[in-house]
């Protein structure tokens, strides 16, 4: 008999143990629903830390690619020849567009509505003008190496001599450098609204 219970009755020694067990359990109770919660919160919280680490992993490859970032400037389909809004980039990375054309070289202009499409669905499009028969054969050996996924034409309103262009990414260059277009090419390639290039 514990001290102090001397004195009670039977019942009231009952009622005190009943009590103290319902406390005990009450206690064990609280302990495990305090257990369950800092279980869930552990898990939210790797939960949500992966979500952030994907989410920055993914910003971070996207800087680490090639060229500059541009503006979505939409993807409304249009016929050629159809009023639209300016391009605010040359060449154009994204906007308004109509039909796809075949990859490949072209030894004429194409036009910017067409080639926009073929950005949409993945693909690159290298532009040139005033190249001399050497660096466009350069170019023309690196276009035949992704011939599904790479649209290569001449472009006289460029702003440099040679520009690589995918959906809402742009880069210059004023002479050809093989590995940093290649390397634009494996970064970007599929890195659109509707990924098909291949």
């Amino acid at each position: 008999m514990e001290t102090g219970q001397e004195n009670l009755t039977k019942k009231e020694r009952a009622d005190l143990r009943r009590a103290e067990k319902e406390k005990a359990q009450h206690k064990t109770r609280s302990a495990r629903k305090m257990k369950k919660y800092f279980s869930w919160g552990i898990a939210i919280a790797i939960v949500g830390a992966l979500i952030f680490w994907g989410i920055s992993s993914a910003e971070k490859a996207d800087e680490a690619r090639p060229g500059e970032h541009q503006a979505n400037e939409g993807s409304a389909h249009i016929d050629v020849g159809d009023e639209h809004d300016e391009y605010e980039t040359n060449p154009p990375t994204s906007g308004s567009h109509a039909e796809s054309i075949p990859f490949g070289i072209y030894d004429t202009e194409v036009v910017d509505e067409n080639a926009i499409h073929n950005m949409e669905h993945g693909g690159i499009w290298i532009t040139y003008k005033d190249l001399s028969d050497e660096d466009l054969a350069k170019l023309e050996e690196i276009a035949r190496k992704a011939p599904r996924s790479v649209l290569l034409s001449p472009r006289s309103a460029n702003d440099s001599r040679i520009s690589v262009a995918s959906w809402q990414r742009l880069m210059h260059l004023e002479e050809v450098d093989v590995e940093a277009i290649e390397d634009y090419i494996s970064k970007n390639i599929n890195r659109s609204p509707e990924p098909l290039a291949s």
